[in-house]
C-alpha cells in the first residue's frame, strides 16, 4: 500500500502561496478520500535553501506517493523543478501534482511525455535568453550604449562578510598570505586583489595610527 506523504513549500514571505498548497491537498484528499499519512514542510525564502528540498526527495522512495499541489513548489525555475521530479522518478516514487493535473509514476507513457516536453523546454529557454541578450546587446551597441559596468564600479564580493576581520589582522601586520590561511581561504592572490581595489591596507594603517594616538 502507498504512503501518501503531502510536501508543502512555505515561503514566509508569501503566506498566500503557503496556504493555497494547504488548502488545496486537503481539498483533493477529501474529493478522493486518502489518507496522508505525514506532512512534510520545508521553508524556502531564498534560492539557496532549495537544497533542503534535493535532501527530503532523495529519501522517498518505492511505495511512496508524494503529493504536491502545483509543480512550482519544486523550484523556481523549470530545469530545478524537472529535477526534483526526476530525483522522485528515479526512486520510483509516485508524484501526483494536483494543480497541472499529473500523476507520474517511472515508466509511464504520460510521465515519459511531461518530463520530454519539459526538457525541451529548458533547452528553448536557454535559446531564447540567449538571443535575446545578443539582440538586445546589439540594438544598444547600434544605439551607441557604452556596454559594461562604468569605470570604478566595485562588485559585491565573497571576502566581503569577513571584511572586519580582515582590517583588524592586517592592522597587526600580519600578511596577505597569512591573512588567506587564518581565514581559510585557499587562494591569497583573489584577498590581495580585494584588498587593493578596496585600499584595504591603508584604512586599516590609519586605524592602527588611531588607536596608537588616543
Amino acid at each position: 500500500m502507498s504512503k501518501f506523504i503531502s510536501f508543502v513549500r512555505v515561503n514566509n514571505n508569501n503566506i498566500k502561496y503557503t496556504l493555497e498548497q494547504i488548502d488545496g491537498i486537503k481539498e483533493y484528499v477529501a474529493k478522493h478520500n486518502i489518507t496522508v499519512d505525514s506532512t512534510v514542510k520545508i521553508e524556502v525564502n531564498i534560492p539557496n535553501e532549495e537544497q533542503n528540498i534535493v535532501k527530503l526527495l532523495e529519501n522517498c522512495n518505492k511505495g511512496c506517493t508524494i503529493l504536491a499541489y502545483d509543480l512550482n513548489v519544486f523550484g523556481r525555475t523549470t530545469e530545478a523543478i524537472l529535477k526534483m521530479v526526476n530525483i522522485l522518478l528515479d526512486n520510483e516514487a509516485q508524484v501526483i501534482i494536483i494543480k497541472q493535473g499529473l500523476d507520474l509514476i517511472n515508466g509511464d507513457m504520460l510521465t515519459q511525455i511531461v518530463t520530454r516536453v519539459i526538457g525541451m523546454t529548458i533547452d528553448l529557454e536557454k535559446d531564447l535568453m540567449s538571443l535575446r541578450t545578443k539582440e538586445a546587446l546589439t540594438a544598444k551597441k547600434i544605439d551607441g550604449v557604452h556596454l559594461g559596468k562604468p569605470k570604478g564600479t566595485i562588485q559585491k564580493s565573497k571576502f566581503d562578510k569577513q571584511r572586519e576581520k580582515i582590517e583588524e589582522l592586517l592592522a597587526v601586520g600580519l600578511s596577505v598570505r597569512k591573512i588567506s590561511k587564518v581565514l581559510g581561504y585557499n587562494n591569497h592572490i583573489g584577498l590581495n586583489n580585494y584588498i587593493k581595489k578596496r585600499n584595504i591596507r591603508e584604512k586599516a594603517a590609519n586605524s592602527l595610527l588611531d588607536i596608537a594616538a588616543s
